[in-house]
């Protein structure tokens, strides 16, 4: 092997933890699941809202068998824009902005197809401090790196958390040594911590972004809002009204991407089905990308699959679909935001990240590891990442969200957190 592919490793904390909680409940232990992360209801069964599960089994023998286009089916990349952007998709193009999406397999290859094409390789890509770790395989897997701004700002305010100045020092950093900036911001509803930025919020990021475009001309720019929770967020849409109200002279070198995923919002999560979604005032730019990305796709993937992708486009093109699969959303949301709080209350004095909306919690520790072993002699197992440990609201049961919050709160107390 040469030495690229020794250095790899296959193996995924949360899945290892996951085995344990698996493993303690073989024995007839009590125990509790915040690990996983997917919808599970209250008596741990994995969530398929039924009106997904309905059109599935009711597509055609084409739709369940045959290859999607290349670039995706083109009723499924039209609503990957109106899910993605929201209801004001048409507002946006009438202001001047074109937008298109090409198919992916879940947000994780939308991710794959701006990192494979809008950076050159031993490029860095901007996240923020704390951040899904698959971010850095994706990156290491098309040759880049990760440099970082801190997710809340040292010395915040109770108006904003954004450290505004890292910000574009980084993004200046990032033009300097490289001439191309690419930015991965989780944003709705972000994982692991389940932080969701205000509207003055939105703005102070984006504006750092348009500054530094408008200050570099012959930069190119790219904010890709990683949204693959939005759908349960207070506002889905917030950054399509933020990006409106910044219209006015929208630099041609900042391009706006989202990586649409289907498997959170759909419960589909193994059916693999995503787009990135591009928005730009050129029309001939927007174009050019699609024949890009979809020779990336071709030689990593093939083609994206049809059968999840139909099943979207079916649902939202039917106002009476659309109209029972988002009741069922909505309830959904309504679950996490019971956990959530039962969650938070209970462990009342913890340092939890900020939280809001969701599928995760998550609290920062010098010493994850040790922190969830402690809490997993409680009976509830969790995830140790690398700088603290992830708490999975969506697989929580509802009736014991308020005991894992306890459980944390006497581990922290147990091993000194408190006095630290």
């Amino acid at each position: 092997l040469p030495p690229h592919a020794i250095a790899k490793g296959g193996n995924d904390v949360i899945y290892a933890w996951l085995a344990k909680y698996q493993a303690a409940k073989s024995r007839g232990e009590d125990v509790v699941n915040g690990t996983i992360g997917a919808l599970l209801d209250d008596e741990g069964e994995l969530i398929l809202n039924p009106i997904v599960g309905q059109v599935l089994n009711d597509l055609s023998d084409l739709d369940k068998g045959a290859y999607s286009p290349l670039p995706g089916l083109p009723e499924f990349r039209e609503t990957a824009q109106k899910l993605a952007i929201g209801p004001k998709l048409q507002q946006l193009r009438d202001l001047g902005i074109h937008t298109d999406a090409v198919a992916s397999p879940g947000g994780c290859g939308a991710l794959y197809f701006s990192a494979r094409n809008l950076l050159s390789v031993s490029d860095s890509i901007l996240v923020r401090s704390t951040y899904w770790g698959p971010y850095r395989t994706i990156a290491e897997e098309c040759g880049l790196g990760l440099v970082d701004w801190p997710l809340v700002a040292e010395h915040s305010t109770n108006d904003s958390v954004v450290d505004n100045q890292r910000l574009r020092e980084q993004i200046q950093n990032l033009i300097s040594s490289q001439g191309r900036v690419l930015t991965w911001l989780n944003d709705p509803t972000h994982n692991p911590t389940g932080m969701s930025l205000n509207s003055n919020e939105r703005k102070e990021v984006l504006s750092c972004f348009i500054e530094a475009a408008r200050d570099n001309p012959e930069s190119g720019i790219t904010l890709l809002l990683d949204t693959a929770y939005a759908l349960y967020a207070k506002e889905p849409h917030g950054w399509t009204d933020t990006v409106i109200e910044s219209l006015e002279n929208w630099p041609s070198n900042l391009l706006l991407c989202w990586a649409f995923s289907a498997s959170k919002s759909h419960t589909i999560y193994g059916l693999r089905c995503g787009a990135l979604v591009m928005a730009h005032p050129s029309k001939k730019f927007v174009e050019r990308m699609i024949p890009m990305l979809v020779h990336t796709g071709r030689g990593t993937w093939s083609g994206s699959p049809r059968m999840p992708q139909a099943m979207v486009a079916k649902i939202h093109t039917s106002a009476e679909l659309n109209a029972s699969w988002d009741a069922i959303r909505a309830g959904l949301s309504e679950m996490l935001i019971q956990r959530r709080a039962l969650l938070l209350e209970a462990g009342n004095g913890l340092p939890f990240d900020p939280s809001h909306d969701g599928y995760f919690a998550h609290i920062s520790d010098p010493n994850p590891a040790e922190l969830c072993e402690a809490i997993a002699k409680k009976g509830v197992y969790v995830v140790p990442l690398s700088k603290g440990v992830r708490i999975g609201v969506c697989s929580l049961p509802t009736d014991k969200a308020a005991r894992a919050g306890e459980a944390i709160a006497e581990a922290w107390r147990t091993l000194g957190r408190a006095e630290d």
